[in-house]
């Protein structure tokens, strides 16, 4: 009998998040949130496999097809039969078998599973993790930039209002997001260079993802709002982030106010990766994160 494949979807999430419990992983690739708000892109598809939850991926269009790392709890006899699984429909489909998110915790695992190859990274895809209260805080002489910018912030609007993120705001949120892209020169239909619909298909499940986050507010405006996933354990997940940059200190602030406001119980915080992109790297490296998560990929021969 063949395996029945799935597309994903927010009635998914409770038995998306069973198996993902049973992974120690700090990767946001992993998190439901994510997987579903760029689904309208990667197209994943699931089953359940040795008990184990597996998704794979035509890849978009953007990157190679893939397998990420099953969810559950996995051992290097488990991974090979999922493999062995698996590599009929990458046969059938013409895709070479590509694993990808896997934690480094799991690196050995893999690493003893027969027909896997060596496993390596791309440092643009490391995602960034934080002291979650050293970005509460801005305190000490490492961040003593960040907290000019919000003081500068606050002296300069000090009638700003912080609002938790809600459906009365997402028109005036999405706005933003499309004002962004036209301040860049770019289409919000273009997916490899905008996030406006993987924020919508957010906003548009708000109710059932249970997400996170914030918005601020001057004369009467959006100037910025950040999304995130609901906490795993003493880690939260800050998903997107936009803002208006004529507004000084705009994203310090938002950083800073999301973090109190809605995750005030974490420890860390994961912000994602760079991209490669200079300037985002710039300013990821300048909030002084604890380390970076590499994610750990390998082809099955």
């Amino acid at each position: 009998m063949s395996t029945k494949w799935h597309s994903l979807g927010p009635s998914d999430m409770e038995m998306y998040n069973r198996y993902y419990s049973l992974v120690t992983t700090n990767i946001t690739d992993l998190t439901f949130h994510c997987r579903f708000a760029w689904d309208n892109i990667y197209r994943i598809e699931w089953t359940i496999i040795e008990d184990c939850l597996v998704q794979i991926s035509d890849g978009g269009g953007f990157t190679n097809p893939f397998m990420l790392m099953p969810l559950g709890e996995l051992t290097p006899a488990k991974i090979e039969r999922i493999i062995r699984e698996v590599r009929p429909v990458f046969d059938t489909r013409g895709w070479e078998l590509r694993i990808q998110a896997i934690d480094e915790s799991y690196k050995d695992i893999f690493e003893q599973v027969p027909g896997i190859e060596a496993l390596d990274f791309d440092s643009d895809y490391s995602d960034y993790f934080y002291d979650a209260e050293s970005l509460r805080t801005l305190s000490g002489s490492k961040y003593i930039k960040k907290r000019n910018h919000w003081n500068k912030f606050q002296r300069l609007y000090p009638d700003h209002v912080y609002e938790s993120l809600s459906p009365s705001v997402f028109d005036e949120c999405l706005e933003l997001v499309r004002f962004w892209a036209e301040e860049k020169g770019i289409s919000i239909d273009d997916a490899s260079e905008s996030d406006y619909y993987m924020i919508k298909r957010v906003f548009d499940n708000w109710n059932v993802l249970s997400a996170r986050g914030g918005a601020i507010r001057i004369d009467g405006k959006i100037a910025a709002f950040s999304v995130g996933s609901a906490a795993r354990g003493q880690v939260g997940f800050i998903h997107f982030e936009k803002a208006d940059i004529k507004y000084d200190g705009i994203y310090a602030a938002i950083n800073k106010l999301v973090l109190e406001n809605e995750y005030p119980e974490v420890k860390y915080v994961n912000r994602e990766e760079d991209l490669g992109i200079p300037g985002l790297r710039k300013a990821k490296g300048s909030y002084y994160p604890i380390c970076q998560i590499n994610k750990w990929r390998t082809d099955a021969k």
